[in-house]
């Protein structure tokens, strides 16, 4: 599964091509970027996939393929949520999900990770898989030739435990019958009768109503990652901003930080966990680089500005009138609305509105 693409003869390049200087400044900002921050949904999350995984250690053998409700781990949530980045971080703390050396000094990867295609069929996914596997691909099989093959590779390979992001491609696009059949693969996956994996899916809607289907209900955990918002929000954006900006950065924090900055912020990412770790390791990174000691408003207002591409004026860390605002069009102006207005009434269809993903 692993290609060689000499990876660090090109990274020891562009190191050579960095003024010393320069380069501090970035091994400093890859460390901040780096670390992770946790919320109480962690707990979950660990206690899910270690659910997986004792799935396995106590498995019966003579009666491998027996049904339980611990082959399946979701998680839902909105883009720039953390679904993908919590995933990372909490498999790559089981050891029952690490490359390891077998008895015969074979590399075996028990794990494998991999985004869904769009649009989605059970014929890509194993493509998709296959290819991932570093098996190659041959476009004439049948559908079910290639999910069969897809599921004798992981056999052969050893793998207990298949990831795929952005799952929701199984669905958004599909017909019912389309969806019945890839509820029918993934099921099939979990219930191979001499090599059952555990399958672990992250994405947006519809993803959660595809995981309603009686045909996943009674074998997967569902956890939601829900949006920071009310309470949560004076409680968890002071916590991001101790640990990237103090923790992790070692710079301070500006005194224009507090006050309605947390709900701005928030505001600003729609709630999503993911994004406002984003834009304030965004800010840090622009403190670091230009030698300051303190991140301030100043340097939210210039990354929300890059991030939003929002006209002058209209900057919600730096207007009164933040929250009528819409930070995902913020970049459109108004001959792009008068296009978007007339594009979607011929087509009957209405724009897409703030935090939804089209």
């Amino acid at each position: 599964m692993s290609q060689n693409y000499d990876q660090a003869e090109v990274v020891a390049r562009v190191r050579a091509t960095l003024d010393p200087t320069h380069l501090v400044k970035a091994e400093r900002i890859a460390e901040m970027n780096s670390r992770y921050i946790g919320l109480a949904r962690d707990k979950v999350v660990a206690e899910a996939l270690h659910a997986l995984v004792a799935s396995i250690a106590t498995v019966d053998a003579e009666n491998i393929a027996r049904p339980d409700k611990r082959r399946i781990v979701a998680i839902c949530g909105d883009s720039g949520s953390g679904k993908t980045r919590a995933l990372m971080e909490h498999t790559s703390r089981i050891p029952a999900m690490q490359p390891y050396v077998d008895k015969d000094g074979v590399q075996v990867w028990p794990f494998l990770n991999f985004n869904g295609p769009s649009p989605s069929t059970p014929r890509l996914v194993a493509f998709t898989g296959l290819e991932k596997l570093g098996y190659p691909i041959k476009t004439t099989l049948a559908e079910h030739q290639a999910w069969a093959l897809f599921q004798k590779m992981l056999k052969v390979h050893r793998v207990n435990f298949v990831m795929i992001d952005e799952a929701q491609h199984a669905v958004d696009t599909a017909d019912v019958n389309m969806t019945t059949k890839i509820g029918n693969a993934f099921k099939n996956l979990v219930q191979m009768p001499d090599w059952p994996v555990r399958l672990i899916l992250a994405g947006v809607a519809p993803l959660p109503s595809f995981l309603a289907r009686k045909q996943l209900y009674n074998r997967r955990t569902v956890i939601r990652f829900d949006k920071i918002k009310g309470n949560a929000v004076k409680d968890t954006i002071p916590m991001v901003l101790a640990k990237v900006i103090v923790d992790h950065a070692d710079l301070a924090v500006g005194e224009g930080l507090a006050g309605d900055f947390p709900k701005r912020l928030a505001f600003a990412c729609d709630g999503d966990f993911g994004s406002i770790v984003q834009m304030v390791r965004g800010a840090a990174e622009l403190a670091i680089l230009e030698d300051a000691a303190t991140v301030d408003l100043k340097h939210f207002a210039r990354v929300y500005a890059s991030y939003s591409g929002c006209a002058a004026g209209e900057n919600i860390f730096k207007v009164d009138r933040w929250a009528e605002m819409v930070p995902y069009t913020a970049f459109m102006r108004d001959d792009d609305h008068a296009w978007e207005k007339a594009h979607f009434e011929a087509k009957r269809r209405k724009p897409t509105k703030f935090g939804v993903r089209p």
